[in-house]
């Protein structure tokens, strides 16, 4: 499929009364587009009773994320007694040490690890599986290693090693040694500002997402599973960045090389996170550079509002989500009271047709993220 890229002329833009409006000069002006309100959940091509239900303005109100509550008594027990049996067996590698059991994955697991060879101790992620299990972190390790960029996680190799197990035994694990980015993740900030972000502070983050997709494309990577969860935040000073942290995309397991064998064997299925997902990967299991880009926006979205996208249909079965997505004529709700720039760009990562989306070198012109300088370090 060949990506449309669109270029903006910056002298098409007219600036009047501190609001921009957008005329452009190689894309008609925006028109009314279909749009379902967010009172009103739309009938949709052989629809479900779900979608003919009214929302309440409260509950619409009210959908926004939620901060993260401790779990019941019982799970939570359970969680902390799981990672108490994880710290309690020692981990060591011939150049790290396994110091803290920070949670599994379908993968396998994570751990934080420290380098014992480097003079000043280095603090790495390590995800941790079987070997005869580790096909998706070879697969993550392989596309990584190609990699190199301020703006996606580092990657320093790998270790095969035998390791006790719990019971005494041993066993052979694929451990794959990452770059720990200690800000967490863009999911975890988001969360921990109810309402959304600063327009600042996402055009910031949104800028550092861009680069890093603009540098995996030219390599002919498509990742297939951008989301909050897998963009990594590691800090800087404030001076530096109001909001501290700059972005790096990582998880790469899903990642295709296009034109590989995996990536031919991948066409005609789905590969990522339904909600994330765009319509013609949802439809067709078209897999190409538009999908990361419709990820992408889904992401700002959240960045901008504190909410997930499509919340308001977080209910939907999996027929549902298809029709949603992959049939309608939909997308995914745009508020009002953003900025007209930011509602802009979000129509153009949001296009349903991929031919039409805007391609990443466009999307870094355009007048939303024209604010502040990036860090390359």
């Amino acid at each position: 499929m060949e990506i449309i890229e669109t270029e903006i002329s910056f002298s098409g833009y007219l600036k009047r009364y501190g609001h921009l409006k957008f005329i452009e000069l190689s894309d008609p002006p925006l028109t009314k587009r279909p749009r379902y309100s967010p009172s009103v959940i739309p009938p949709l091509p052989d629809q479900n009773p779900i979608f003919t239900l009214k929302l309440s303005p409260i509950i619409l109100k009210n959908n926004k994320r939620k901060r993260f509550t401790p779990k019941s008594s019982s799970s939570r027990s359970v969680e902390e007694i799981t990672k108490q049996v994880f710290d309690g067996v020692v981990r060591k590698s011939s150049s790290w040490i396994k110091s803290e059991f920070l949670g599994r994955g379908s993968y396998g697991s994570v751990y934080l690890a420290t380098s014992k060879k480097a003079k000043t101790k280095t603090t790495m992620a390590i995800k941790s599986a079987e070997i005869s299990r580790a096909s998706s972190l070879m697969d993550e390790e392989r596309i990584l290693t190609r990699l190199s960029s301020p703006f996606i996680v580092r990657c320093y190799g790998h270790e095969i090693a035998r390791e006790e197990t719990l019971f005494g035994g041993e066993r052979t694990n694929y451990n794959l040694i990452l770059e720990y980015c200690s800000g967490k993740s863009l999911f975890d900030l988001v969360n921990d500002n109810l309402g959304g972000l600063s327009e600042k502070d996402v055009k910031l983050l949104a800028r550092d997402i861009l680069y890093g997709l603009d540098y995996i494309h030219r390599a002919n990577i498509i990742h297939c599973d951008i989301k909050p969860e897998n963009i990594f935040l590691t800090p800087v000073e404030n001076r530096i960045r109001p909001s501290g942290y700059v972005a790096k995309i990582g998880d790469f397991g899903l990642a295709l090389e296009k034109g590989s064998s995996e990536y031919e064997k991948a066409s005609g299925h789905r590969r990522g996170t339904t909600r994330y997902m765009s319509p013609e990967l949802i439809r067709h299991g078209i897999v190409d550079y538009a999908v990361d880009t419709w990820a992408f926006g889904c992401t700002v979205l959240e960045m901008l509002t504190g909410q997930q996208v499509w919340g308001e249909h977080s209910d939907l079965g999996s027929v549902d989500w298809d029709i949603l997505i992959g049939q309608s004529c939909y997308i995914p709700y745009i508020p009002d009271w953003l900025s007209e720039e930011a509602q802009h760009f979000l129509s153009r990562c949001l296009k349903r047709d991929p031919a039409s989306r805007w391609g990443i070198g466009a999307l870094l012109n355009h007048p939303f993220l024209q604010c502040g300088s990036i860090i390359v370090y």
